[in-house]
C-alpha cells in the first residue's frame, strides 16, 4: 500500500496529540501489509514537521519508493491520457499516482477525487 500525504498528516497529527484515531486504526488493520510512500509524499511532508530529524524519524518507519524513469515514464502516460479526456490533476498527484501504479500497490488517500481518473489505479479511502 502506498500512502499520500493526506493520511500521514492525519497520522502525524493523532501522533502529537498522543491520541489514536482513525488514521492510527487504518493502520492496525492493514498490519500485514507493507506501508510505504513515494518520494513525493516524503518531500511534501518535510514541510509539516519542527526539524529535520522529527521528520525523518517519521518517514523512516514506512518503505520510501524511489522517483526513478519508470515513475516519470508513467507519470507522463497518465498525463496525456488526462489530457485527452479533458481532465487535469496536480503534477504531485501525478508522481504519487504512478509511483503507486509501478509499485503494483494500492493508493490510500482521503482524496479519491483527485485520483478516481487515472485508470488501473486502485483506491482505498481512509
Amino acid at each position: 500500500m502506498i500512502f499520500d500525504s493526506t493520511y500521514f498528516v492525519a497520522l502525524h497529527r493523532e501522533l502529537q496529540r498522543g491520541t489514536t484515531g482513525p488514521a492510527q486504526a487504518f493502520l492496525s488493520r492493514h498490519a500485514d501489509e507493507v506501508c510505504g510512500m513515494s518520494e513525493i509524499t516524503r518531500g511534501e511532508l518535510a514541510r509539516g514537521f519542527a526539524s529535520k530529524l522529527a521528520w525523518t524519524e517519521f518517514c523512516d518507519r514506512f518503505v520510501v519508493y524511489p522517483f526513478n524513469d519508470a515513475v516519470a515514464w508513467r507519470a507522463a502516460e497518465i498525463f496525456h491520457d488526462l489530457r485527452k479526456r479533458g481532465v487535469m490533476t496536480g503534477e504531485n498527484d501525478l508522481w504519487v499516482a504512478a509511483t503507486a501504479l509501478e509499485a503494483g500497490g494500492v493508493l490510500v488517500t482521503r482524496n479519491t477525487r483527485h485520483f478516481r481518473e487515472i485508470r488501473g489505479l486502485k483506491l482505498l479511502a481512509h
